[in-house]
């Protein structure tokens, strides 16, 4: 069995933005990211995610999810990330039955993690739906880690999604933990100090 406190969602909230700044799709040599690039990214994160955790990443398993993070004990953390409406990603999420070996008694995951954009101009809105959703009854036994990447609609060639995006936040539901976790910028440009920084503001 795990650690009470093995792979929290603070844990995962801070590997994600970490490893979305290591291998970002786009600098000043590569640019030109479509929507396929960013669904590989974030497939890329969260199997990085995995092996830090010591957990196995399983893909479009049995069609339930886009991703299951599984232990020896069975399902860990399942996630769902969205390019536009998010409903049927969260109705998966709240009714996930975790899979588990035989010789484990029946088991609910840790926690679920949700990852979609939402536009500028419409101020919170993704936001307000998926927590009213995971706050709806029959609640789920267990939180959801919230990333939401905010992006203005551009035409330059640097964006063939035809999005720039401006700031990555998480936000955690249920079990009575705070709502916002994090905010920072979505380009590791952005990140003053770092390495990758290119930004003298």
């Amino acid at each position: 069995m795990l650690e009470k406190d093995w792979a929290s969602p603070e844990d995962f909230a801070a590997l994600f933005q970490y490893l979305w700044y290591r291998d970002f799709p786009i600098d000043e040599i590569s640019i030109g990211a479509h929507r396929a690039d960013w669904t590989h990214h974030i497939g890329i994160v969260v199997h990085n995610i995995a092996n830090l955790f010591g957990f196995v990443a399983r893909f479009e398993t049995g069609g339930k999810t886009d991703a299951v993070l599984r232990s020896r004990d069975g399902d860990e953390i399942a996630l769902e990330w969205e390019w536009g409406d998010v409903q049927s990603e969260l109705n998966g999420l709240r009714s996930y039955r975790a899979w588990h070996p035989p010789e484990v008694s029946e088991k609910t995951i840790k926690y679920a993690v949700l990852i979609t954009y939402e536009s500028e101009s419409k101020p919170r809105d993704v936001l307000k739906k998926v927590e009213e959703e995971w706050r709806k009854e029959p609640r789920p036994p267990y939180p959801l880690l919230f990333v939401l990447v905010s992006f203005r609609d551009v035409k330059r060639k640097e964006f063939s999604s035809k999005r720039a995006f401006s700031n990555i936040s998480m936000f955690l539901f249920g079990e009575d933990k705070p709502g916002k976790l994090r905010s920072a910028p979505a380009f590791p440009r952005k990140v003053r100090g770092t390495r990758w920084s290119t930004d003298s503001n």
